[in-house]
């Protein structure tokens, strides 16, 4: 089944999904659904998806053939392949938070992760011997049916999140702490890119002109002022860009603002071992400036929030 064939189906699906979102924005305008959860769900559907697509030749067998199948084996192996599918996406950046206005679907990724796939567990359920004729009527059936059936969730997934985007349903705001480049950098690649994510404003401390870089930004306040917008869920990421050389003041800061219900993040020109206690800490980036995750923003503290 062709995108062009698929259309009015994923009109129809597009219109249900699109008056549901409109009915939890209205009933709750502050309250949005968080990227991650989104592309999660689009994961979920393609695990769905190849897991269906690896059983339906045995339903074909078994209903038109009369053919017994391990249905044990056939699942286990479904679901490995699955895995390997979602995680080889995953690798390739298929569900990122950030490109949810964008949501990628490269049909020819999808293809050929699912052939590989498959190639590598061929054999694994199938109710005969490798070789034989049905064993690649089995692996043609699946191929086309999984791939139909990813592509059909990207398609839709794609031209949701979009809509959705633009009627703010994903927004995310990003304050930086500490005036200079790194702020204006931020700034102008959420501006030039219109993913949902917005720039609330670079804090600083440090109000005086000789303190301030002369290229930054104007200050939309102080660090008081930027733990107050975060309490009353203003801000959902910050971004604390401090030249490396303050490393105390790095530290102070994080530790200030980590008890607060955003995601914290820290530019990473600074060494990780600022931090000496929990776990290692990953790293992300806005655009242009690569980012040390301190803290990721919970669904707990999202509820909290509201």
């Amino acid at each position: 089944m062709s995108t062009v064939e698929a259309q009015p189906q994923i009109d129809a699906a597009l219109d249900v999904a699109d008056s549901a979102a409109s009915q939890v924005v209205t009933k709750a305008p502050r309250r949005r659904v968080p990227r991650r959860l989104a592309a999660d769900l689009v994961g979920l559907a393609d695990i769905v998806a190849v897991l269906a697509a690896f059983m339906l030749p045995a339903v074909i067998y078994s209903k038109a053939g009369g053919i017994v199948t391990d249905w044990q084996l056939l699942t286990q192996s479904g679901l490995a392949a699955a895995i390997i599918v979602h995680m080889m996406l995953r690798v390739s950046g298929m569900y990122a938070p950030d490109r949810l206005h964008d949501f990628p679907v490269r049909p020819g990724l999808l293809f050929a992760t699912l052939t590989v796939t498959m190639l590598g567990l061929l054999g694994h359920g199938m109710p005969y011997a490798l070789r034989a004729d049905h064993t690649w009527v089995w692996f043609s059936v699946g191929l086309s049916a999984g791939f139909t059936l990813l592509l059909f969730n990207r398609a839709i997934a794609s031209t949701l999140f979009t809509r959705l985007t633009q009627k703010g349903v994903f927004d995310e705001r990003v304050a930086v702490f500490g005036a200079g480049s790194i702020a204006r950098r931020v700034k102008e690649h959420l501006e030039a890119v219109p993913s949902g994510i917005h720039f609330a404003g670079v804090f600083d401390d440090r109000m005086g002109t000789d303190r301030i870089d002369p290229d930054g930004l104007s200050l939309a306040g102080r660090l008081e002022d930027l733990v107050r917008a975060a309490r009353s869920n203003e801000i959902d990421k910050i971004i604390i860009a401090l030249p490396p050389s303050a490393d105390q003041r790095i530290s102070r800061i994080a530790r200030q603002l980590e008890a607060l219900p955003v995601g914290l993040h820290v530019v990473t020109h600074i060494a990780s071992d600022f931090f000496d206690d929990g776990p290692a800490h990953t790293v992300s980036a806005v655009g242009p400036v690569g980012l040390l995750d301190v803290k990721k923003k919970s669904r707990s503290m999202i509820g909290s929030a509201s």
